[in-house]
């Protein structure tokens, strides 16, 4: 196993000792187009993991030099969006932050599948438009300005507007789907939640380009890359 030459998007991280009982397994998914890459210390493990952002982080401490607690506790709080899967004797790591536990003895085909699952899992929790990515689960956003966490409403709001990239939705609308109300005499929460929003998604949350105040309408998510055109109207944040 080798940490360089990673090849982008990484989908899964591996930390932990090299073994040979697990090369099949990363050689099959690398041939079904995922990203692995690898790294035998926790420093390491951290630093491609921030570089990364996997969805799927695999810690092995069953043959590792240590307990994992502090690596899954500083994972979940940097990427709260990665899912973690511990790999472990019987009896050790039942106490770990982490989402999985595989416990050994346990045969490739098995790991393979698992892992697979849980990839498959992850993506059907995710919406993405352009570089932004939104899990749903671990209610985080990754967009330009990194991974941020988001509230309930915040991750409803945002869900709606990313499901209908680059159409137009009234504030009624908005009102009813994550509100679940249909009174829009007053919508400054709807607005003070789209300024909340565009602090974590907008690189310069003033001149938004991703999320567009349609005067009088409603609101858009733009799925453009960075330096198109903005749709004609209101592109700006100075009234949301």
């Amino acid at each position: 196993m080798s940490s360089h030459a990673l090849p982008r998007p990484v989908d899964i991280l591996y930390i932990g000792r090299a073994d040979t009982f697990y090369d099949p397994v990363w050689r099959e998914l690398q041939r079904d187009g995922y990203g692995v890459a690898f790294a035998r210390t926790q420093i390491l493990g951290i630093q491609l993991a921030r570089r990364h952002e996997p969805r799927l982080i695999v810690i092995n401490i069953a043959s590792s030099q240590f307990s994992g607690e502090n690596l899954c506790r500083t994972l979940g709080r940097r990427l709260p969006g990665s899912h973690r899967l511990v790999i472990a004797e019987r009896g050790m790591g039942e106490s770990l932050a982490c989402e999985h536990r595989l416990v050994r003895p346990f045969t490739p085909r098995k790991f393979h599948q698992l892992l697979v699952r849980l990839l498959q899992d992850a993506t059907s929790n995710v919406l993405q438009c352009g570089n932004v990515h939104l899990d749903l689960v671990a209610r985080t956003v990754v967009g330009p300005n990194g991974p941020k966490h988001l509230t309930p409403r915040e991750c409803d709001l945002l869900a709606e507007l990313m499901r209908r990239p680059n159409q137009v939705i009234s504030r009624k609308d908005l009102m009813l789907r994550v509100w679940n109300t249909d009174y829009v005499m007053d919508t400054r929460t709807l607005d003070v939640h789209i300024r909340w929003l565009r602090e974590k998604v907008e690189p310069d949350p003033v001149h938004p380009t991703c999320l567009i105040t349609r005067r009088g309408v409603g609101y858009m998510f733009v799925a453009q890359p960075a330096g198109a055109e903005l749709p004609d109207d209101d592109a700006s944040a100075d009234s949301p």
